[in-house]
């Protein structure tokens, strides 16, 4: 299955560091589709479409989605989330507001501040402020996850 990688839009740019890290984190895991959601976005379609590793690209040109606010968003990821088993963004605090929405209107866990990826159901996370590293196996059907992106490259 494809992977939906929710992107982050600061006025009207991709926030391509943020975009590209997380795309190296899930690349391993199948085609991986990037969401633009904001109106004015054109710009940051056609520059995450340039991502080596991006093999699609959504663009939901919309008034609703242009302030970044959070459930107009998790309700446009959840209609999408049928064709996708991993729903990824950024750990970012766009992300960290839409994702929580997500997984709820799904009805699976979110695995936050991702900073391995094993494989499609083990990842690993910090837990204790830091201090140690947990590794999680999630047996949900879709895996709504953010990734901390300074573990990965760009």
């Amino acid at each position: 299955m494809a992977v939906l990688l929710l992107a982050d839009v600061v006025n009207g740019q991709l926030a391509t560091d943020g975009v590209a890290k997380t795309l190296s984190a899930v690349s391993g895991l199948g085609e991986v589709h990037v969401l633009i959601a904001g109106q004015g976005g054109d710009a940051a379609a056609a520059e995450a479409a340039t991502l080596k590793g991006v093999s699609k690209v959504i663009f939901a040109d919309a008034h609703v989605y242009c302030h970044g606010m959070a459930e107009p968003t998790a309700a446009l990821v959840a209609s999408l989330a049928g064709g996708y088993e991993h729903i990824v963004a950024a750990s970012t605090a766009f992300a960290k507001s839409v994702l929580p929405r997500v997984a709820a209107l799904l009805d699976v866990m979110v695995i936050s501040d991702v900073v391995a990826v094993h494989d499609g159901a083990t990842f690993d996370r910090p837990i204790y402020a830091g201090n140690a590293i947990q590794t999680v196996k999630s047996s949900d059907a879709r895996k709504v996850m953010t990734i901390r992106t300074a573990t990965f490259a760009a």
